[in-house]
């Protein structure tokens, strides 16, 4: 007697989605054949921050191609134009972002289409943790000093809550005025995520010719092993070239910058990874808006 197979059985949608659980084999779709994705943190919640209350962090994703930065720090309006295919949306305590801003817990639920409602395919979970930096009260005021345990950080699982098995962290060093951030597959450092530095790696280079450091501030992938920038020109200085893999905070318009804390990324993946890598990156920079962007360095 033939045996029939039954069209959706457990062991055949796993062997289909393979690593990435549940929604891997459509995220694989959406990410193989990107180059890089411009990741736009909407103004949801703008007139709840201006009374002091964080807002929950809502982001929609679309495409990005090197060609779509103008003048280094400006999105073009091509790339803006782009319609977005993954929206994500911060799922967090009310109590905990309004009392413990900085090292509250959240879990940022990814689901396919340009806004809310669309299959789940992803989840970024950040467990509690201290913020970058403490306030130690003083007799003439306080003194901001840097936390080097229990920093934050953020694990990839699927819509069912299947572990990814890969990390983004927040990194602490000896060169504390440097922000550094590690992705990690499986406990194994893959890349270090930090701006060009100087002055042996103390402090963040700049260029006031053309503004690199002041206005636009790139955070470049290096080898965690050997230290050298992946993808970097391999004469004269190695981030020079014009299509090195990067997330670089962009330029997004008055009104966004101005009027609220909303921020936009291109995130420029590194040659010849594929679409778990690219989520897992998505998540990285999740981690790098609420550490190094999302008012971490405030005086409360």
């Amino acid at each position: 007697m033939t045996a029939v197979t039954v069209i959706g059985k457990p062991e055949q949608q796993a062997m289909r989605n393979g690593a990435m659980g549940n929604g891997g084999s459509r995220l694989r779709e959406l990410l193989d054949d990107k180059q890089g994705l411009l990741v736009k943190q909407t103004m949801r919640g703008c007139l709840q921050e201006c009374m002091g209350c964080e807002a929950k962090s809502e982001f929609k994703i679309g495409p990005m191609e090197y060609v779509w930065i103008v003048d280094e720090y400006k999105v073009s309006e091509i790339a803006m134009a782009q319609p977005d295919f993954l929206y994500a949306l911060e799922e967090s305590s009310c109590l905990c972002r309004c009392c413990f801003r900085d090292g509250r817990s959240f879990n940022m639920q990814v689901s396919e289409g340009s806004e809310k409602g669309g299959p789940q395919l992803l989840q970024f979970i950040k467990p509690c943790s201290f913020p970058l930096n403490v306030s130690i009260p003083t007799k003439d005021g306080s003194i901001d000093c840097p936390c080097c345990c229990f920093l934050p950080k953020l694990s990839t699982s699927s819509a069912d809550g299947t572990p990814l098995e890969n990390e983004s962290a927040y990194i602490c060093d000896i060169n504390c005025a440097v922000p550094k951030l590690q992705y990690r597959e499986k406990g194994e450092p893959i890349y270090n995520l930090k701006p060009e530095t100087c002055c042996c790696g103390c402090c963040i280079a700049c260029n006031p010719c053309t503004g690199k450091g002041l206005i636009y501030l790139p955070f470049y992938f290096h080898d965690p092993k050997t230290g050298s920038i992946v993808g970097g020109s391999s004469g004269g200085n190695a981030y020079e070239g014009k299509e090195i893999p990067q997330i670089r905070k962009l330029w997004a318009g008055m009104k966004k910058e101005c009027c609220s804390t909303a921020d936009t990324f291109a995130v420029m993946f590194p040659q010849g990874i594929d679409a778990k890598r690219k989520a897992g990156l998505l998540g990285l920079t999740f981690l790098l808006d609420f550490t190094v962007f999302e008012r971490q360095n405030e005086n409360h």
